[in-house]
């Protein structure tokens, strides 16, 4: 790991926290370089069951380091091309993989790629003091991280269009109103009840929750009869699991279930 990114794990929960307040938690390769290594381990350790993005300070993520773009000006197009997949591109490639619940916590400004990381995870808790924004429009960019492909699936088209054409920043109320934030919260409670839901994810079936996911998000690019048909499977696997005949012999005892080891 790296200074820049804190990795830990504790209860079943990792803990991914970005760290450049200095900076707005922009990216810096170094960064990337953790990211990456730290999601790989939450898709392989069993000991992961649900996974909580923060960042440090007074801001979620302010996206790519303005400096490193303007080093990078004069670079030709194949370069840039090619730092995009080998670089930033392997966050949103490695969340693909990861079947675990996880939660983003944001605070303060998440804009660019910065919001868009936030759009790749499956829920947002928002502090009051929130502000988003689409924000590659306002030095010439198109979306880089996914943004274009995921604000359109979250908040339908002609909202995702307004954002990602102005770039104008959206606040957690109006954010919430439109289906970017699953809860807004007082921004002193942030911390405590993203890893609050965090840990209750965590806590949860581990089986279900990750075919839940599974067919959720692919669920997407199917016609109904298909998605039938997938979960007809993944409902065979979570009934054969120890937390399925854990839940029933909890419910039977009136008792709260124990599903984690």
């Amino acid at each position: 790991m790296t200074d820049s990114l804190l990795f830990s794990v504790a209860n079943g929960v990792a803990d991914i926290v970005l760290n450049r307040p200095e900076a707005g938690n922009a990216f810096t390769v170094s960064m990337l370089d953790a990211w990456a290594d730290a999601l790989k381990r939450c898709i392989e350790e069993d000991a992961v069951r649900a996974v909580l993005l923060r960042g440090n300070g007074r801001h979620f993520c302010a996206g790519g380091d303005l400096q490193d773009m303007k080093r990078e000006l004069d670079g030709p197009p194949s370069i840039h091309k090619d730092k995009l997949w080998s670089g930033v591109h392997r966050i949103p490639r490695l969340m693909q993989q990861l079947d675990k619940p996880v939660v983003a916590a944001v605070q303060g400004a998440a804009t660019g790629a910065g919001l868009d990381m936030a759009l790749q995870c499956d829920l947002r808790i928002a502090a009051d003091d929130a502000r988003v924004a689409a924000s590659y429009i306002r030095i010439g960019l198109v979306p880089g991280d996914g943004g274009a492909w995921l604000l359109p699936r979250l908040i339908g088209l002609p909202r995702a269009l307004e954002m990602l054409m102005t770039g104008d920043f959206v606040d957690a109320q109006r954010g919430l109103a439109m289906g970017l934030f699953n809860r807004v919260v007082p921004a002193d409670a942030l911390a405590t009840q993203a890893r609050a839901l965090a840990q209750q994810l965590a806590d949860g079936p581990a089986t279900a929750m990750r075919l839940t996911k599974r067919a959720a998000y692919q669920s997407r690019g199917m016609d109904f009869i298909s998605h039938l048909d997938q979960i007809s499977s993944h409902f065979v696997l979570a009934a054969k699991s120890p937390e399925h005949r854990e839940g029933i012999a909890a419910m039977l005892e009136k008792r709260p279930p124990r599903f984690r080891p």
